[in-house]
């Protein structure tokens, strides 16, 4: 599914990634998206660290400029 407001392309992130991704450019600790979602927080960090390599970040920062970059 597509993340809003990036240009994914052929990047193909699961559900569960896409609204972790979401979750996280909005600012949201690891901690706090496991809470939310009754997750635990490794959980939380396998996810994100599997859809930021397949859109080619390597941290939050860069997450959130490539969600605000696409709006």
């Amino acid at each position: 599914p597509p993340v809003e407001g990036l240009d994914q392309g052929a990047i193909e992130l699961t559900a569960r990634e896409a609204q972790l991704v979401q979750m996280a450019a909005q600012g949201l600790t690891n901690a706090q998206i496991a809470e939310r979602l009754v997750l635990s927080v490794r959980t939380v960090e396998s996810h994100l660290y599997r859809a930021m390599r397949k859109l080619g970040v390597n941290d939050r920062r860069e997450l959130a400029s490539l969600q605000h970059a696409g709006r």
